[in-house]
């Protein structure tokens, strides 16, 4: 026995045989690191992309979403989106409970959704929702991939899946100028701007007299 503990030939191979299957998961958890790495920026690419364009193209259902361009005779009012639909269709009364008072499977703010998860979803599927809080509305997106790695792997994570979320405000240039001027307007009618104006007078004169 003691030769043979001595004897220095095939050690390598005991040591190989030690360290290799170490050194071969380290590997290929390297590997399946780097997998869920990828995948998750591309479900993040395609979630910020999705709320981007939608909410870009937000004002006009009849828009490209890659280009926003949209047709001569498809201008709001004309056809299509119809001129009022902010008023009933743009989930205003989400807010209150009524979101579905108005709203119809034809609505137009389900054929802009739909339009978005028509052009986003495949292998990674995509939700889109659209809140509106009538001080500002945003776009959001849940992209969700599969793992594509063996299911040990997966049992180690504790998930079999991978979400990205995003959000984007909309951005509509005529509604926000209109709400401005409807909050002034109602500002101005009920009193609250004189009653602010006399606030304003009497601390003015209070620490100008002092």
């Amino acid at each position: 026995m003691k030769p043979f503990m001595k004897e220095e030939r095939g050690s390598f191979t005991i040591e190989a045989t030690l360290v290799f299957p170490a050194f071969l998961f380290f590997v290929l958890a390297g590997v399946f690191f780097c997998i869920v790495i990828f995948q998750m920026g591309i479900a993040n690419y395609v979630a910020q992309k999705a709320t981007a364009q939608v909410a870009y193209t937000w004002n006009n259902s009849n828009k490209d979403l890659t280009t926003g361009e949209f047709g001569e005779k498809q201008y709001t009012g004309l056809d299509g989106d119809g001129l009022y639909w902010r008023v009933t269709d743009n989930g205003v009364l989400d807010m209150f409970g009524l979101g579905g008072l108005f709203e119809s499977e034809d609505s137009v703010k389900r054929k802009k959704i739909q339009n978005g998860i028509s052009t986003y979803n495949g292998s990674i599927e995509v939700d889109i929702d659209y809140e509106n809080y009538i001080v500002y509305s945003e776009v959001k997106a849940t992209a969700t991939t599969n793992l594509f790695m063996p299911s040990f792997f997966k049992d180690i994570l504790g998930r079999d899946q991978l979400e990205a979320t995003s959000s984007r405000v909309v951005t509509d240039t005529p509604e926000l100028i209109r709400t401005f001027n409807f909050s002034k307007y109602i500002w101005k009618e009920s009193g609250l701007g004189s009653v602010y104006d006399g606030i304003k007078e009497s601390i003015n004169n209070f620490f100008g007299g002092g």
